[in-house]
């Protein structure tokens, strides 16, 4: 083995921003200007120069992503057993490795249920706080299916079901039209009420994954620097898993190739992102009463092609070193920093909202084709945002 050379290791940082300096040099000639445009997202509040090349972000260790490949669930929001159970079963003829269920109402399990071999899938039930636990208790408690977990928003759970795990649903604040920084801050501020009260219970981090690519990336990476600092912070570690999760805010309900694109991205960045689960939803769901097979199938084929042909499943240096992706996550993790001091328990949930409003307001005004609510051509679901908010849509979008 040959030894290690310390002055060439000493010099290649110089060495990388010489050859920065030179490139933008070159990008200079290129523009046909003495100075380079900056890069600006008004619906984020992010913006990067080309400079910030030069001068860079530090990146740091990934603690909490990239531990393991990310895990693909099919999506099921259950409104009838019968009809839950044949989705389920559709989806297991068609390769499906783990199943993401949820539901605003306990159904009837043993029609839900019937003939699964748990013993070969991952499956998650995820509840909100307003569905009574029970049921599911003692149905898993009499069963007792393998390779199955409970988790819930539900902080209160009944006497000894602490293995049930905590979901923080940052999901829900991108359903309801929250920025990257929005998200975060939900996510951070909730994380850091749960994590002070000491409580040893499993977590679950299900974030949405959001329109802008590189943007979307940062948010991952600043989520991981976040968890190890409030861990750190709060003297407490339990168990935690992210999961991320393509949504419906900007599907259309008639462009099938568009969604398609779309969905494909955003599945994309949910596997670089390094997350623990990575569930692609029917992107119907917000239009229809029972998504078609044929868009179970699309979201099923999307992870199964992205991760066997594309060999994007596992790749932690795909995005690593990045000065864009780093920096935006550091200025992501700064406007956390600034919210979660400034925002006491009384005062969390109005600083928020205000923000969401205004980047509502932006994003409607950003957006050339931004479908007004009095043009809807389809008629939308109701679906959940946070603090009572309901999910928000950007009908075809500006491409």
């Amino acid at each position: 083995m040959k030894p290690v050379n310390k002055d060439a290791q000493l010099c290649l940082p110089l060495k990388l921003n010489l050859l920065m300096e030179a490139w933008i040099e070159q990008l200079k000639k290129e523009y046909k200007s003495s100075t380079l445009p900056d890069f600006q997202d008004l619906v984020e509040g992010l913006s990067y120069s080309f400079s910030d090349q030069i001068e860079g972000s530090t990146d740091r260790e990934s603690l909490i992503l990239h531990q393991v490949s990310t895990f693909p669930l099919a999506y099921h929001f259950v409104t009838d057993g019968t009809y839950g159970h044949d989705t389920i079963m559709h989806d297991l003829m068609h390769g499906c490795e783990g199943l993401l269920i949820e539901w605003n109402e306990n159904p009837a399990f043993q029609n839900l249920f019937e003939d699964i071999k748990f013993e070969y899938l991952r499956t998650v039930i995820s509840l909100p706080k307003e569905v009574d636990l029970l049921p599911a208790i003692r149905w898993i408690e009499a069963t007792n299916p393998a390779n199955l977990t409970l988790e819930s928003e539900a902080l209160e759970l009944p006497a000894s079901s602490s293995s049930i795990a905590y979901r923080i649903s940052g999901f829900n604040a991108y359903a309801a039209g929250a920025n990257a920084a929005q998200e975060l801050s939900y996510v951070a501020y909730e994380l850091s009420q749960f994590l002070q009260q000491k409580i040893d219970r499993p977590i679950t981090l299900e974030m949405g994954i959001g329109e802008h690519f590189i943007v979307e990336l940062a948010k991952f990476k600043a989520l991981d620097w976040l968890v190890n600092a409030l861990f750190s912070y709060h003297g407490h570690q339990p168990w935690l898993k992210v999961r991320c999760k393509t949504g419906w805010r900007n599907k259309s309900s008639v462009q099938v190739h568009d969604n398609q694109i779309r969905q494909t991205f955003e599945a994309v960045c949910g596997m670089l992102s390094g997350a623990h689960e990575l569930c692609v939803t029917p992107y119907d769901h917000a239009y229809v009463g029972h998504s078609a097979n044929f868009v179970r199938r699309m979201a099923l084929n999307t992870v199964h092609i992205l991760s066997l042909e594309g060999q994007l499943n596992g790749e932690k240096t795909a995005i690593e070193g990045s000065p864009i992706i780093a920096h935006h996550a550091t200025t992501l993790c700064n406007s956390v920093w600034d919210f979660l001091k400034a925002a006491s328990p009384e005062e969390a949930k109005t600083l928020l909202l205000s923000a969401m409003d205004a980047t509502l307001i932006q994003r409607t005004s950003t957006l050339s084709n931004f479908l007004k609510p009095e043009g809807r051509i389809t008629e939308k679901k109701k679906l959940s945002g946070i603090y009572g908010r309901d999910a928000v849509y950007f009908e075809n979008l500006a491409i």
